[in-house]
């Protein structure tokens, strides 16, 4: 089925990138990763590869349950001396 979305941009790329790791359209990643959010089955839906090896060849450190915002950050960067 053939729809028009508006998908942020930092969203879409991310999606395209794992679309071209698995050799498969932005389209049935986006599909993919919708039906696994809708259905409850979280990251199990998610290729394997694309897991091992991140989005843009970064692998994100697991999540610990709390949110890292600029504020955070110059926080951090002002108690080093940075």
């Amino acid at each position: 089925m053939r729809t028009t979305l508006d998908i942020e941009d930092d969203v879409l790329a991310a999606a395209k990138e794992l679309a071209r790791r698995q050799g498969t359209s932005a389209g049935q990643m986006v599909s993919l990763l919708l039906r696994a959010a809708l259905t409850g089955t979280g990251d199990s839906a998610q290729p394997p590869a694309a897991e091992a090896a991140g989005i843009a060849g970064f692998r994100p450190f697991p999540a610990r349950g709390q949110v890292v915002t600029n504020d955070t950050i110059d926080r951090l960067r002002d108690e080093a001396g940075l």
